[in-house]
């Protein structure tokens, strides 16, 4: 039997816990484009942070991108990236990327302060954060992206239920993230 921790992709079903919003932003976005641009939305509230993105990558091309970003003020600055980066050497000693690289499990961070002295010092997307979680999307032992969501003010216990989500997202994610990926780098 697979588990939602299991590197496979997922069949799935209808989970009857699964939210409802975020159900019908699979089924009814126009695009993948448009998928992930309204899912950051739809789980930016759901998780009640200040900001999530997307940084999603070819592992055969070595081309990565932060591809889709949403905040709930504009007082946090966008992280959009304008090109594809060969070889992102922005993360070389990210420790949260290193272990998206090794297909460890989806990392949920109370407080960034407490829990891990280094983190700020080698991600270079954390900024102010006090709490985040970053969802690994992988297909056949290959990370083909990240899904990030961010609370800045203050830390932040992570509960079961935003666990479950962000699980279920990721998994569900697979297939529309490659699609993009494949049809948008160059």
């Amino acid at each position: 039997m697979t588990t939602p921790d299991s590197k496979e992709t997922l069949n799935f079903v209808y989970n009857p816990s699964y939210p409802g919003r975020l159900e019908a932003v699979f089924h009814h976005a126009a695009s993948e484009d448009m998928l992930l641009t309204q899912l950051l939305a739809v789980l930016g509230d759901l998780l009640q942070c200040d900001c999530c993105f997307f940084y999603l990558r070819h592992p055969q091309r070595h081309q990565s991108k932060i591809t889709h970003y949403w905040s709930k003020s504009s007082q946090y600055p966008t992280l959009i990236d304008e090109r594809w980066h060969l070889k992102d050497k922005r993360l070389a000693n990210s420790d949260l990327f290193s272990a998206a690289l090794s297909m460890e499990h989806s990392a949920f961070i109370n407080n960034i302060d407490a829990e891990s002295a280094n983190l700020r010092a080698t991600d270079p997307f954390i900024r102010n954060e006090q709490a985040l979680v970053q969802g690994h999307i992988f297909n056949k032992d290959q990370l083909w992206g990240i899904l990030r969501a961010c609370v800045f003010q203050r830390p932040r216990s992570w509960m079961q239920f935003d666990r479950s989500m962000i699980i279920h997202s990721v998994q569900k994610l697979v297939p529309h993230v490659i699609n993009y990926i494949e049809a948008e780098a160059p």
